[in-house]
């Protein structure tokens, strides 16, 4: 039987395979890894000693840095780490990656550390591939004892420093203590001038008549219907007189309506001319805000003439009160006057 050559197509096609394996197997290569202790493997218990992990490969390979939690082995604990340092070749080709773990042991003996293994890939490449460090080994020895010498602490007793909270109790036994000696002194002044302890100052309540004549001036002076503003005007009129009747006569005037006002009214005792003023006022001033009526200027006047007429005839008189109020006088002569 004569042997056939392979066509052409299937050495190309072999060739490439065996490129892009080849190509493979050297990029895996390229990854390199390594484990080491800085100084010694040497340690005293409770001493601490760095282990670095490094890895060096390529530029954009895809790695997986093993997971150290606070034990290595059952022995040996890790007491801190840094961050992950990455350190560029000059040619951006490759890079390296480098960590630092503080570790210690508190029992004595000699113990491996395992290799710590690195999964990695490349882009565009789905193949896993993995390396592993070398082993180390960690020696933990004892303190050597001198049986001969007395027992004594390896080193001073360190000086901790004051908190906050140890010092609040005394600050605050200082702070009492201090308010206590100025309570006395201050009972010993009050003592010898023969004054109250403790003095209340009295707050002078203002009177519902003097807050609404007061008010009713200030209207007065706004002029606000001499200024196209008669809505406004009558609002304000009739808002300072229902807050006066509420205040004077202990009647919920805000949230009642014109004859709810005039029904209350009936059965209070105050002239029945002031009770006809009191509606008159009411009534115009429902009739310009809903039913935009507009009174003449005399009717303007004769509105706030009779307002000052209500607050002050039903001024409550108490003894030590001049039942004349002068006001009353001076305002109805100012509206005369205009």
């Amino acid at each position: 039987m004569k042997y056939r050559k392979p066509p052409f197509i299937i050495k190309i096609i072999s060739l490439l395979f065996i490129t892009l394996l080849c190509g493979e197997l050297l990029q895996a290569q390229d990854v390199q890894v390594s484990a080491k202790l800085d100084s010694t493997n040497n340690i005293i218990i409770g001493d601490q000693v760095k282990l670095k992990l490094e890895v060096v490969c390529p530029n954009g390979t895809i790695l997986m840095w093993p997971v150290i939690k606070d034990t290595i082995i059952k022995q040996i604990e890790v007491a801190g780490r840094t961050k992950i340092d990455t350190i560029y070749s000059a040619d951006k080709k490759n890079l390296t990656l480098k960590q630092t773990y503080t570790i210690t042991s508190f029992d004595s003996g000699s113990y491996k550390i395992p290799s710590f293994v690195f999964n990695y890939r490349f882009v565009k490449d789905t193949t896993s591939y993995s390396a592993a460090t070398n082993e180390l080994y960690l020696n933990v020895n004892t303190v050597a004892v001198d049986t001969t010498k007395s027992i004594k602490d390896i080193k001073s007793p360190l000086k901790a420093p004051l908190t906050f909270r140890e010092v609040l109790p005394y600050l605050i036994g200082g702070i009492v203590l201090v308010a206590i000696i100025l309570l006395i002194i201050y009972y010993i002044r009050k003592r010898r001038k023969a004054e109250p302890f403790i003095s209340f100052k009295q707050v002078r309540k203002i009177p519902a008549h003097e807050i609404a004549l007061q008010a009713l001036k200030k209207l007065k002076d706004d002029k606000l219907w001499q200024n196209n503003k008669v809505k406004l005007y009558y609002v304000e009129l009739t808002e300072i007189l229902r807050k006066y009747i509420e205040g004077r006569f202990e009647v919920d005037a805000m949230e009642m309506t014109t004859d709810e006002i005039t029904t209350i009214f009936r059965t209070i005792d105050i002239a029945e001319e002031l009770k006809r003023k009191l509606k008159n006022i009411l009534v115009l001033a429902d009739l310009v805000k809903f039913a935009k009526a507009q009174p003449i200027a005399n009717e303007h006047d004769l509105c706030l003439t009779n307002a000052f007429d209500f607050v002050n005839q039903t001024i409550p008189v108490t003894i030590d009160e001049d039942p004349v109020n002068i006001e009353e006088k001076v305002t109805n002569d100012d509206l005369k006057a205009e």
